[in-house]
């Protein structure tokens, strides 16, 4: 499972992909999904679970201040194989 640790702007979800990532944490930018922030497009670093506590805590220590949303599973549609 990844969770989005959403941003006030694009330039601090820059920012802390790149604090994550000197620190050896896999981050990328990404728009947050749609239900995170219904009034607007929201910025967030996307990281996997195992890596969630060590990233908030990196960010943190830097002044950025975000909070975590779990990306939701993806369902198959149709449900059905071949």
């Amino acid at each position: 499972m990844y969770y989005y640790l959403l941003c006030r702007s694009l330039t601090t979800a820059q920012k802390a992909e790149r604090i994550l990532q000197n620190r050896g944490i896999y981050a990328v930018v990404a728009k947050a999904p749609q239900r995170s922030n219904p009034r607007g497009c929201t910025y967030s670093v996307r990281v996997a679970e195992r890596y969630l506590d060590a990233a908030r805590a990196e960010l943190e220590r830097a002044g950025i201040h975000v909070s975590a949303f779990p990306e939701q599973e993806r369902r198959e549609i149709g449900g059905g194989g071949l």
